[in-house]
């Protein structure tokens, strides 16, 4: 693992070299591990990265910023990689999933303005986000007190950990719909074609990348039972007219999806699955309000849904008045009961994990990564009930350097 961020630039280059040797059109896709962090304990020290190029004291114990890095260096060598084997003039798009994990703070990076700040002033103040693995301990004096018994876990020295966790209403970030999580920088390249250093606020998604590339191929002819989400966004890479029949962003709604409603057919705490928050031009409606993943504050339904100018407000702070937004409500009902209407149902893939499948590093049992079993049973839900196990993909920002 130490030498994984070679292995990555190594096999990219390797790949490009194959493909233009035999004169083959190709895509590359690189998946990173950074930078999600290995999570508490280690609260300042819970990256991969190689301590020859971080300094850390070891692979596990590098910061946020080594991990971004290291992540940089990837990336440079394989821009590299593309001159080097004269196609420096290929696309190239970079962007992210998702936003930090903010419940484990120093290794998760920053929300930046992406306040999520009406969340902050209407939840309990008792309601506390632990990093993951740890349980919620209060005790007199220390409200956000979070507790983590690693007295079976060799790794983590047979100790019990406690930490500070943070207040539900910061917790904004990965596992939530606020904006510090959707809200996300993209770069593109295509030297000659996308113009160096010009920027776009138009909202775009990674679901947009697919219908876009084949447009860019001219393959845009499907038979009639396929459907692909998102729509080509060529003219906001190029900064020209929309192409006939192209649906116009400020007109196609963006949908949020999440789990963990506790009237679902589901085994907690998945639940039941269900749009929470829909876009729509400027306006950001939501019908459910929550902190990330499985915090204990619950689901807060909202009728009218609770709307937000995310252009002029990306801090979620000033809600728009619903009586004023009436018409632009109605219509964004209408889209999200047209569109679950239109969602396939099925039941989440990960109810069951299979042991022999998790790695391990637990030395009695000569393992290399340690991981808990999973009690989640089996179950078979059924589809009246609302189990919908399908998630957003995750809006993006795009800008060329």
């Amino acid at each position: 693992l130490a030498h994984l961020a070679d292995a990555y630039a190594a096999a990219a280059d390797r790949f490009v070299a194959r493909a233009t040797e035999e004169g083959r059109p190709f895509f590359l896709y690189v998946p990173f591990s950074h930078v999600h962090q290995l999570c508490a304990p280690k609260r300042d020290a819970c990256q991969w990265a190689d301590p020859a190029r971080s300094g850390a004291a070891a692979l596990h114990e590098a910061s946020f910023g080594d991990a971004v890095e290291e992540m940089d260096w990837i990336a440079g060598r394989i821009l590299g990689s593309l001159d080097r084997h004269g196609v420096g003039d290929a696309l190239v798009l970079f962007t992210s999933d998702n936003g930090p994990w903010l419940a484990e703070q120093g290794c998760a990076g920053s929300r930046g303005g992406f306040e999520g700040r009406w969340l902050r002033e209407n939840v309990d103040a008792a309601c506390t986000a632990c990093p993951k693995d740890y349980v919620h301990a209060p005790e007199e004096g220390r409200l956000r007190r979070c507790v983590h018994d690693a007295r079976k876990m060799a790794p983590l020295d047979h100790r019990i950990y406690v930490v500070d966790g943070v207040h539900c209403g910061e917790d904004v970030g990965l596992g939530s719909y606020w904006e510090a999580n959707v809200r996300l920088p993209a770069m593109v390249r295509w030297r000659g074609i996308v113009e160096a250093g010009s920027e776009s606020m138009e909202p775009v998604a990674t679901i947009d990348i697919v219908p876009t590339l084949l447009a860019i191929l001219g393959a845009t002819s499907r038979r009639d039972d396929q459907y692909l989400d998102g729509t080509d966004i060529s003219h906001v890479l190029f900064k020209s007219p929309p192409a006939q029949n192209t649906t116009l962003l400020d007109e196609r709604p963006l949908f949020f999806w999440r789990e963990g409603f506790h009237d679902g057919p589901l085994p907690q705490p998945y639940g039941r699955y269900d749009v929470v928050a829909a876009k729509l031009g400027r306006i950001k409606a939501w019908f459910y309000t929550k902190s990330s993943h499985f915090n204990a504050d619950p689901h807060v339904p909202h009728d009218p849904p609770l709307l937000f100018d995310w252009l002029a407000d990306p801090a979620e702070a000033y809600p728009l008045d619903p009586d004023d937004h009436a018409d632009i409500i109605e219509k964004i009902k209408g889209m999200v009961a047209n569109h679950i209407a239109s969602v396939g149902l099925t039941d989440p893939l990960t109810l069951e994990r299979d042991a022999a499948y998790i790695p391990c590093f637990d030395k009695d049992t000569k393992c290399r990564t340690y991981s808990p079993p999973s009690s989640a049973p089996s179950v078979e839900s059924d589809q009246k009930d609302g189990a919908r196990a399908f998630r957003p993909r995750t809006e993006a920002v795009v800008a060329a350097d």
